[in-house]
């Protein structure tokens, strides 16, 4: 019976984060508001180019592209990265979160740590990307990141094949952020500068159509600022 409790609760953390699964113990429904959460979508910009249903019916194009994911599902076991939430994958598009634990951030000394945690996450992609191109000398695979903060509402949806995810105006902006973004670059909002750029330095890009937002003025990640020449 130990057993398959511990198989159990191995299956429904591999499904919802641990602290939303022990509070759908106690009440079979989970649902919560939070400021401030960092989203990122970083997608694999030319995966469907190099797709190739010809090549045995396309399994091993799957077959990379699941190892790629399953790199970036390990960064996530670093100490560093333990705020940062894999919400799903949609396509050759990881979506990823910061910030979804009360209880977390109330022992981090900067309420915006998480956000910088998913910064460096998303640099951390970028590198596995490198190495995984480096590796494998057929495939050039490109990342494009779009990234931003703001209120989300968290929630598990039905009972059988549990569905956790996120909502809000700042999920749809960081998707946009990723989907008007540059190959090879991290994208982010003029908002976002207020916290990010005491970390980090920034390009401005200019003003990009966003969908349900009009032209919004968008900035390149350069580097770190620890990085910048004095």
């Amino acid at each position: 019976m130990l057993h398959l409790k511990n198989q159990a609760d191995w299956l429904i953390y591999n499904i919802v984060p641990e602290h939303v699964a022990e509070q759908l113990k106690k009440n079979a429904a989970y649902s919560e508001n939070f400021k401030n959460v960092g989203i990122i979508f970083a997608s694999i910009v030319n995966f469907n180019e190099m797709y190739d249903e010809s090549y045995l019916g396309g399994k091993e194009f799957l077959r990379v592209l699941n190892e790629l994911i399953g790199d970036f599902d390990e960064l996530l076991r670093y100490p560093q990265f333990y705020c940062i939430e894999k919400i799903k994958t949609i396509g050759s598009t990881f979506m990823a979160a910061s910030g979804l634990n009360s209880k977390m951030r109330e022992e981090q000394d900067d309420p915006n740590e998480h956000l910088y945690a998913l910064m460096e996450f998303a640099l951390a992609m970028q590198d596995v990307i490198d190495n995984f191109n480096r590796d494998l000398l057929e495939f050039n695979l490109i990342l494009r990141v779009g990234y931003n903060f703001g209120d989300v509402t968290a929630a598990v949806i039905g009972n059988t094949k549990l569905y956790y995810d996120i909502w809000g105006d700042a999920v749809n902006i960081a998707s946009r952020m990723d989907s008007t973004g540059v190959n090879g670059r991290i994208q982010v909002g003029e908002h976002c500068l207020s916290i990010l750029e005491k970390r980090y330095a920034f390009q401005k890009r200019g003003s990009v159509y966003v969908k349900g937002k009009d032209n919004m003025d968008v900035y390149l990640l350069l580097r770190k600022n620890d990085e910048c020449s004095v």
